[in-house]
């Protein structure tokens, strides 16, 4: 074996669950909310994607105890809190690596298993590394083993592989959803890691739908789905294949899972689409000063919500615009009340903040 060549097949149900999903794709990608109604239902939808990855791999949190682990500033000991804050850390990795469309590569992995599995402080620029023995699964009840992942060895290899089969495969334009079943599937599969490898291949899976544009503006959560039929999950992952990685389980026919996997998407995109046409069609919906906002202004808006200021460099790179449009943009702005100057005293680097009305809001966010 020299290259990763999974065996599938088209269906009519997988084709028709396609459909459905770039259907409600479409839709969301139309319709434009407040910009602080958006903020919210992506922190609600980020609280649930953490719970319930966590929760599948045993994390005992509930969903209200996430949130507060999440957006407490106390440090905590406690493994189940440091598992929900590294896997938001996590989320917001992804998103950085997103706006860049950075490339998933081998060392992508283990930079982001790293921040999911990281059990000290700090994380930064570090990287875990694959396994150097034999990991075994076994039954919690039975102690029987369940599945005997690719030796060591192997490892590397079949990561090479996998990273290179995902970047060919959205090259040629095969359905991202279905990159994202096999590479979910593959990852777990492989299981390159001691622990945590649930939570990474559900991490990849997320990213490559977000670089792909199938991310629904952050408004969803595939873990959600999962874990309401948690044991269907796992029978379509196992698809009744013999426990041992090399009896048949490199060349097993992935029909079974991808269906699976874009039926909990179909689910999860018309409910997300479903949400936000009833919110756009509110009789009375709720009034933003972020409602005005062009589109320029809503991306300033966002950018400043993540880092808190925003600079003339960073329009330059956002909207690949030279230096002088960038200032002209940012005087037209401080002139009409959207921005104001935050420092002065570097007149090359001046960062600018959202002006009092407009910070209030964040404030309520």
């Amino acid at each position: 074996m020299n290259t990763y060549n999974p065996k599938w097949n088209y269906t009519n149900r997988i084709v028709k669950n396609l459909m459905k999903i770039q259907s409600a794709k479409d839709i969301v990608s139309l319709l434009e909310l407040p910009i602080d109604i958006e903020e919210r239902l992506k922190k609600e939808s980020a609280y649930k994607t953490v719970h319930y990855s966590t929760k599948i791999e045993g994390n005992n949190l509930t969903l209200e105890e996430v949130k507060n682990a999440i957006e407490s500033v106390k440090t905590s000991d406690k493994k189940d809190v440091q598992e929900v804050r590294n896997y938001y850390n996590a989320l917001i990795y992804l998103d950085k690596k997103a706006e860049r469309k950075a490339k998933i590569t081998t060392e992508f992995i283990k930079e982001l298993h790293y921040i999911i599995d990281n059990r000290g402080q700090g994380g930064k620029n570090k990287k875990s590394q694959f396994r150097d023995g034999q990991n075994v699964i076994k039954d919690s009840s039975s102690g029987a083993i369940a599945y005997l992942p690719p030796e060591a060895k192997d490892v590397e290899m079949l990561m090479e592989f996998l990273v290179e089969w995902i970047n060919k495969s959205l090259e040629l334009d095969i359905p991202s959803p279905i990159v994202s079943a096999i590479s979910a599937y593959q990852l777990l599969t492989i299981h390159p890691y001691w622990d945590g490898n649930g939570r990474t291949a559900r991490a990849l899976a997320t990213y490559i739908l977000k670089i792909s544009n199938y991310d629904l503006k952050g408004f969803y959560s595939m873990e959600e789905f999962y874990d309401k039929d948690i044991e269907k999950y796992y029978d379509s992952i196992q698809m009744g294949l013999h426990h041992n990685y090399y009896f048949g389980r490199n060349e097993a026919d992935l029909t079974k899972w991808i269906t699976y996997f874009l039926d909990i998407m179909v689910d999860v995109f018309e409910n997300v689409k479903n949400r936000i046409v009833e919110i756009f069609n509110k009789d009375k919906p709720e009034i933003s000063v972020f409602d005005g906002l062009d589109k320029r202004q809503r991306i300033i808006a966002n950018l400043i919500l993540k880092n808190r200021v925003v600079q003339t460099k960073d329009l330059i790179e956002y909207f690949n615009i030279d230096k002088k449009t960038a200032r002209n943009w940012i005087n037209e702005w401080v002139n009409n009340g959207f921005l104001i100057a935050k420092t002065f005293d570097r007149k090359r680097n001046i960062e600018y903040v959202l002006s009092e009305r407009y910070e209030i809001e964040i404030n309520k966010l």
